[in-house]
């Protein structure tokens, strides 16, 4: 008798929930014109008061994500207002030079964001990033420089020595280990940590993040290699960084770029045990809102492989109506009528892998697009 009614429970639970999901599931039109009218009423709900919408994408090498967050980009510089752009993407370099070429290949390349980028023209919106690493065009001709002139328009003191490993770090930052010893690497920390002490540019907050997020690049690329220290730092000047021109440029409302994985809402473990997301909302609560993109069908995906996710009560696949088709889950609308569901864990976002985690609770919406694509560049 107790197992006929753990069985019963465990059905009917099953199916309350699937209910639950199925409320919130809007077919979404084909990427030409992706946003209906439906959810473009369920975005102007939530986005009122949102100075920050992130979007997000499963993985970088995913064109088809590039390709519908351009749709909601359209939305929101037409229809909500969202002027300024924040790629993960160097923050020195783009903070003075907004050009596309100051980002990673596979967006400024790509064939599927070649619409994006006419389009951020067109209408006047500029480009930022946000990302520590500083890895463009714009920072490796102009860091050492730029750093060397506010010093001495400051009359800030220092060591030639400092500018001189600079310029090598910066020129060589992938091997940076392999091109100076750990006493220069670790010369180069304790002096970055001296100028941070210093009143002159402790007054001067721009200097001042620049200076914080170059320290965090030398030591990812230095003395911490590993992932399992690297991502956590990244992520945390991410956040900071992203913080920051919030912060200084209040009147402004920015459309953030980045992978799923770094916008999460809430610690998460697949990005061992921190991400940039929860970071920025606990120092900006209530004024961002997360989308989350993955797309289904990808050419090196097995068909039998994503029929058996979506037979599977435990992956976010078994909720859509069919995978051949695109959808949008409103996961802010699903935990607000049932907070519990926030806890439930499911398989089946990022890049479809075994990431099994409270969805509804990272992302206030999440995206399917059916038919995936890598991403392709101009031969």
């Amino acid at each position: 008798m107790k197992k006929i009614i753990f069985i019963i429970f465990t059905v009917f639970g099953f199916n309350s929930i699937f209910a639950q999901v199925q409320q919130n599931i809007y077919e979404l039109n084909s990427m030409e014109n992706l946003l209906t009218e439906d959810i473009k009423e369920i975005l102007d709900i939530n986005l009122i008061d949102k100075k920050v919408v992130f979007l997000g994408e499963a993985e970088h090498h995913i064109g088809s994500d590039f390709l519908a967050k351009t749709e909601f980009i359209k939305y929101l510089v037409l229809e909500k207002g969202y002027k300024d752009i924040a790629f993960e993407a160097d923050f020195f370099g783009l903070y003075f030079d907004h050009s596309k070429i100051n980002l990673y290949s596979f967006w400024s390349r790509s064939i599927q964001c070649k619409e994006l980028f006419e389009f951020l023209k067109e209408h006047n919106v500029t480009i930022w990033g946000f990302d520590n690493q500083m890895g463009s065009g714009y920072t490796w001709t102009n860091f050492t420089n730029k750093l060397t002139e506010f010093l001495k328009d400051n009359s800030v003191n220092f060591e030639e020595d400092f500018i001189e490993t600079t310029e090598i770090y910066i020129k060589n930052r992938k091997k940076a280990n392999k091109v100076l010893d750990k006493s220069s690497l670790e010369y180069l920390i304790n002096e970055v940590e001296k100028l941070l002490k210093n009143d002159t540019v402790i007054k001067n907050e721009l200097w001042s993040q620049f200076l914080k997020s170059y320290k965090s690049d030398i030591i990812i690329n230095s003395t911490d290699k590993s992932s399992k220290k690297a991502i956590p730092i990244r992520d945390s000047q991410m956040a900071k960084n992203l913080d920051f021109l919030i912060k200084t440029m209040p009147e402004k409302k920015f459309i953030v770029w980045l992978a799923n994985a770094h916008m999460a809402k809430y610690e998460y473990d697949f990005m061992k045990g921190q991400t940039m997301g929860s970071q920025f909302v606990n120092m900006n609560p209530d004024i961002s809102y997360h989308i989350a993109i993955s797309s289904i069908h990808m050419p090196y995906r097995k068909a039998k492989w994503i029929e058996k996710s979506s037979n599977d009560k435990e992956n976010l696949l078994h909720f859509l109506p069919s995978t051949e088709k695109n959808y949008f889950i409103d996961s802010k609308q699903i935990i607000s009528k049932s907070p519990e569901y926030a806890e439930k864990e499911f398989e089946g976002m990022f890049n479809l892998e075994k990431n099994k985690t409270n969805w509804f609770k990272h992302f206030d919406a999440l995206v399917f697009i059916s038919k995936g694509e890598k991403v392709k560049y101009p031969k």
